[in-house]
C-alpha cells in the first residue's frame, strides 16, 4: 500500500512538473495584440528560446513520469 501511494505521489509531482514547464513555455507565444516589439527583435528571440527550453524541459519531466509509472508498475508485479 505504502509503495503504491509513494509511486502514484512520485508520477504525480512529475506530471505537474510537466505541465507547469509545459505552460509557462506557451506563455510567450501568446498573441501580443496591440505589442510593439518587432517579430525579429531581440527580446523576441530570447523568449522564444527560453520557451523552446522550458518546453522541452516539460516534455523531460513527462518522459520521466511514464517511464517511472512503467518501472515502478513492473517491479511490483515481479514481487
Amino acid at each position: 500500500m505504502l509503495n503504491r501511494l509513494r509511486t502514484l505521489s512520485t508520477t504525480l509531482s512529475l506530471i505537474i512538473l510537466a505541465l507547469g514547464f509545459s505552460a509557462i513555455g506557451f506563455v510567450p507565444l501568446i498573441d501580443k495584440t496591440g505589442s510593439t516589439i518587432s517579430a525579429f527583435s531581440a527580446e523576441n528571440a530570447y523568449s522564444l528560446i527560453g520557451s523552446g527550453f522550458s518546453v522541452l524541459v516539460g516534455f523531460t519531466f513527462l518522459v520521466a513520469a511514464v517511464s517511472f509509472r512503467r518501472l515502478s508498475s513492473g517491479s511490483e508485479s515481479l514481487i
